[in-house]
């Protein structure tokens, strides 16, 4: 190989190396607002709003079937809004595990959707196992996958799935190929605030599928510290960003609202002005 060839081929891995760096940080996920933050009285308004201020759709939904289901997914289709995602699960028990059977009947009426099913799974850390949660969530998989749906275990605070290490080894033992994980910031927060944040990530990177963030106090313990609007709070939410870009996250982020007080409106404003600034150069 002469000199020319070879100073070419140094500079096409060296340009291809800059590109592929320059397109990794603009790597900007699809953001949704929790549906607990969305407070309007109407699916309308809703849409309404949330397409004003740039928002790429809801997530974490009450569930729904049937018709009200129908024209959920109508109005966010026709203002080009997607709905992202539905908040369910259920509880596992000695002689076994109960949940809603809209779960069901709202899993047949998504069949062919782009929709993702975040499912907690309640219980004791004490009383409950392994063995029962994986049959649960298998069976919810199993229904989900009929309708070519994926599920996210969703770690949520004094529930038996409540670090995001319990739901990567859970879904690792369901041994379903539509079983992934959700990192959420809050609960990640409240539940193990000594743990180590890329640590966790790392772990979760095969499976890790959806991730939702809100502002929040560093070494803060209450849900009223934990759950800001994003423009608030000492901890860094570049930091997240940038460990979940690390990690190679390519799936939906969105934006825990649960119990912040004020107007709904304002609230989502603010986070998203937030947002975007987290994305400016």
């Amino acid at each position: 190989m002469n000199n020319s060839v070879m100073k070419l081929c140094i500079f096409s891995i060296i340009t291809f190396t800059l590109v592929a760096d320059l397109l990794a940080e603009s790597v900007k996920w699809p953001f949704f607002a929790f549906q607990n933050g969305v407070h309007f009285k109407t699916v309308e308004e809703r849409v309404r709003v949330l397409k004003e201020l740039g928002y790429d759709g809801i997530g974490s939904a009450n569930p729904s079937a049937g018709e009200q289901l129908k024209k959920r997914l109508r109005l966010y289709d026709e203002a080009k809004l997607k709905l992202f995602s539905f908040y369910v699960g259920g509880r596992l028990g000695a002689e076994g595990h109960t949940y809603n059977p809209l779960i069901t009947e709202m899993i047949a009426g998504l069949k062919g959707r782009d929709v993702v099913i975040e499912l907690y799974v309640q219980g004791s850390k004490k009383d409950n196992t392994d063995e029962q949660a994986v049959a649960f969530v298998r069976e919810i998989a199993d229904q989900a996958k009929q309708s070519g749906l994926k599920v996210v275990l969703y770690p949520h605070a004094n529930f038996y799935i409540d670090r995001i290490g319990d739901a990567v080894r859970v879904a690792k033992k369901t041994n379903r190929d539509n079983v992934g994980v959700m990192f959420n910031l809050c609960h990640f927060l409240h539940v193990e605030p000594k743990s180590d944040l890329k640590a966790a990530l790392v772990n979760a990177k095969p499976l890790l599928w959806r991730a939702s963030i809100s502002g929040a106090e560093e070494g803060g313990r209450s849900w009223g510290e934990l759950i800001q609007t994003l423009d608030r709070g000492s901890f860094s939410q570049a930091k997240v960003i940038e460990l979940l870009r690390e990690v190679g996250f390519d799936g939906a982020i969105g934006l825990q609202c649960y119990a912040i007080r004020g107007d709904a409106r304002d609230n989502l404003k603010r986070s998203m002005a937030a947002w975007l600034k987290l994305h400016s150069p």
